[in-house]
């Protein structure tokens, strides 16, 4: 007999869902006030209640079993009577709220009381909807008497609803499973060290480990981990996440799984694409008075969902903006709503890691099921870092204080959090760690939250102040971190700029990702550098018992011509009195053997005084030099220029948008000059993370600057071998290279390098 497995939320939204989306509805705060309201009204019960109760039961219909379950809000048992409980938390007039408020919600008790009642054999329960008002902290209680014999009437009425959708998600599912077992490795030959990479990814996910693997350019990483990871579904409930840090990746990922569609697969594959990339609209403001597709979004969403899911496998950007379009439906909530129904989703770190964005559609995930492929996976550090690390600034509340003096509440709730801050101010004359956390401005910003909530609701169909609603997030989201900080946060305080921030810093991610992590079946971490595999296995939420696994380079270790200047230190002590030498290298390369070189700096500061004193001494009618804050049009330009001319000479950083993500084969590029260990910038949150790991690890100048500059170090050389044919010279101009803490971080297609102590040296070196 055929399975469905599903909830009761899903299968009360599938029949009643409907209306606008609202940006007031997404809300992180909304999402935490309303568990809080829940824990308030629970807490009320007494003895006789039982709260959070698990229910699940089978049910069949139509020869298919469907497995339901769901978990009530409190079953209230007393002497001669149970009653159901469901709480919801609302900002709506309590005396605008009867029983025909919301069927949505009165049918998802209806549904647990039967449930409950088919358990324990019961004739009569009673259904309770309590609405709590966040704001007045009133509560108001609709109760209702039903027999089971009603409260089963009503259940299998919603199944019927459901069952055409629920043959057409079985018949899908065979065809999926029959292609999966079907299909082939969507190339003839495996690479050297793919076979390898992909029996293990497929061993991991089998056993629902983690694994982290450094695979090199030319392995063929995407597809060595997308058709195991895709084997593996077969038969099973699970769902593939493919977590990029760049759009590029995306597409690589994208295309892979679109040759093996055009092989057979028949997997559903959804791209998520930024809210602000994909939007219709002028301005991102997700209101129905704005925005037509935000308006009856759920009223319309139905036809054409299923037709997309019936009819079609690949749901890219363009394919998602035309049935947008077609239907007016918002792009945004159509991929997430594309995604809850897809076999492999193709997104941002941030639509699985970061709370902001996680939070808003949690129904995407299977949590249990999940395999993330999580691509690049060096950047996830430092991603997680920012993603967890709020920030918010004195002189932003100050400018809405004063636009808000006419809303009394409201301004006094600003004002407060501004002399909060102003009592951090005097004591802050620099960067300061706070050595206990800013309670008091905390519970002002949660002061203000709850404010602010109440005026967007009243101010419903009305113009709020971006302004406010900025900092309302803000708060809400710092709120949301004060509440899960360790001791692998900190709070510190900064004036720069004429601003007084306060920040809440997340040092070690180790712990938030390995929570994360946790939650799905199997994370496979890879990238090309990720070195030293142990620290990244440590930093991204590994288990000394997870899986590491390092594959070799595909391509002839002679191909890539590795030099080392030995007699120059770019240290940032030394750097200046190094320039001209470096200068010297640098021409000796370059006009020694013509072609298109990457040339990288440590920063855009060093790059241009260095570019000055290159302009007196060479001739620089071959370079272009990037600018700091290139756009993507421009960027565009720079890499036609590289796919379509020779001689092309690029001054550019290390950790820039040109040291990763870009293919430039054969004659396109063929060298890279690299100046420095790319070590980042000395700062105020960098020595905060050494001082961490010195005391926690003994280790902290290599997890703060020495092993993120060395992996940016390696993404940059990676640039000019892409292929069995490419031959090209990497120039690495700093002595420090030669140091055994470095040596022994070099991968095995680097151990062969040459020491360089003059110009000439490069040339004679020459392949």
């Amino acid at each position: 007999m055929d399975k469905i497995k599903l909830s009761v939320r899903e299968l009360v939204e599938f029949v009643y869902k409907s209306g606008d989306i609202s940006a007031k509805n997404l809300s992180v705060d909304r999402a935490m006030e309303g568990i809080k309201a829940h824990k308030i009204l629970q807490s009320q019960m007494g003895d006789n209640y039982q709260k959070e109760f698990y229910l699940k039961n089978e049910f069949i219909l139509n020869d298919i079993t469907f497995f339901i379950e769901g978990r009530a809000d409190g079953i209230l048992i007393e002497e001669d009577e149970i009653t159901i409980d469901e709480i919801k938390s609302t900002y709506t007039d309590l005396s605008l709220i009867d029983d025909e408020y919301n069927t949505a919600h009165t049918a998802q008790a209806k549904c647990y009381a039967y449930m409950y009642g088919l358990l324990n054999n019961l004739d009569k329960l009673n259904v309770q909807l309590r609405y709590y008002n966040l704001d007045t902290k009133e509560t108001k209680t609709i109760k209702q008497s039903f027999t089971i014999k009603r409260l089963e009437t009503f259940f299998y009425t919603l199944l019927e609803t459901y069952i055409d959708w629920a043959e057409t998600i079985i018949s899908l599912r065979k065809e999926r499973d029959r292609t999966i077992e079907e299909i082939n490795f969507p190339f003839e030959n495996y690479r050297k060290g793919q076979r390898d990479f992909s029996v293990a990814v497929y061993r991991t996910i089998e056993s629902g480990k983690k694994l982290f693997a450094q695979a090199p350019t030319g392995v063929g990483k995407t597809v060595s981990v997308l058709f195991p990871a895709i084997k593996s579904m077969y038969e099973k409930n699970s769902k593939i996440f493919y977590l990029t840090a760049k759009s590029s990746t995306k597409t690589i990922a994208f295309n892979t799984v679109k040759i093996m569609y055009e092989n057979g697969l028949k997997l559903r594959t959804a791209i998520i694409t930024a809210k602000d990339k994909i939007c219709f609209m002028e301005e991102t403001k997700c209101e129905p008075e704005y925005c037509p597709y935000a308006k009856g979004y759920y009223d319309k969403l139905n036809i054409p969902l299923r037709e997309a899911i019936k009819n079609d496998c690949l749901y890219d950007r363009r394919f998602i903006e035309e049935l947008g379009k077609k239907y007016e439906l918002c792009p945004f909530e159509l991929s997430l709503d594309l995604s809850y129904m897809s076999d492999i989703v193709i997104c941002d770190y941030n639509y699985y890691f970061d709370p902001k964005v996680a939070l808003q559609r949690e129904d995407v995930f299977n949590k249990d099921k999940d395999i993330l492929l999580i691509d690049e996976a060096h950047n996830l550090e430092d991603r997680a870092r920012n993603m967890y690390s709020p920030e918010i600034i004195k002189e932003e509340f100050y400018e809405v204080y004063k636009m808000m003096k006419a809303e009394k509440s409201l301004s006094k709730e600003l004002y407060n959090i501004n002399k909060k801050f102003i009592d951090i101010k005097k004591n802050t004359d620099k960067a300061r760690i706070l050595h206990k956390p800013p309670e008091e401005l905390i519970n002002s910003l949660r002061k203000f939250t709850v404010k602010a909530e109440k005026y967007f609701n009243d101010k419903k169909g009305e113009k709020v102040p971006d302004e406010l609603t900025d900092i309302y997030f803000k708060s809400a989201f710092f709120i949301k971190i004060s509440e899960i900080a360790d001791d692998n946060f900190c709070y510190y305080a900064d004036l720069a700029n004429n601003k007084t921030m306060v920040k809440l810093f997340l040092i070690d991610p180790s712990n938030i990702l390995k929570e994360i992590e946790k939650k799905a079946w199997s994370s496979i971490f890879f990238s090309a550098t990720l070195t030293p595999l142990k620290y990244f296995r440590y930093i991204l939420g590994g288990e000394e018992d997870d899986y590491i696994l390092k594959i070799s380079s595909p391509f002839k270790r002679e191909n890539l011509n590795l030099m080392i200047t030995s007699d120059i230190s770019m240290k940032y002590t030394m750097r200046d009195t190094n320039i001209e030498k470096a200068c010297e290298y640098i021409n000796a390369l370059i006009t020694e053997r013509k072609g298109n070189y990457l040339i990288f700096f440590p920063s855009y500061h060093f790059m241009n005084k260095v570019y000055s004193i290159y302009e007196s001494l060479y001739d620089t009618s071959d370079i272009t030099v990037q600018s700091q804050g290139i756009k993507e049009d421009e960027q565009k330009q720079i890499i036609n220029r590289f796919e379509n001319e020779r001689n092309v000479v690029l001054f550019t950083v290390v950790g820039g948008v040109f040291s990763e993500g870009i293919d430039l084969p054969l004659e396109k590029l063929i060298g890279a000059v690299i100046i420095g260990t790319g070590i980042p910038q000395i700062s105020f949150e960098r020595n905060i993370i050494k001082a961490f790991f010195d005391d926690k690890m003994n280790s902290g100048y290599d997890f703060a600057y020495k092993y993120p500059g060395f992996n940016k170090i390696l993404q940059s050389a990676g640039r000019v071998i892409r292929t069995e044919e490419d031959k090209g010279t990497v120039l690495l101009i700093d002595s420090r290279f030669c140091q055994f803490t470095y040596l022994k971080l070099f991968p095995d297609h680097w151990k062969h390098f040459k020491k360089i102590k003059t110009a000439e040296d490069i040339k004679n070196n020459l392949l």
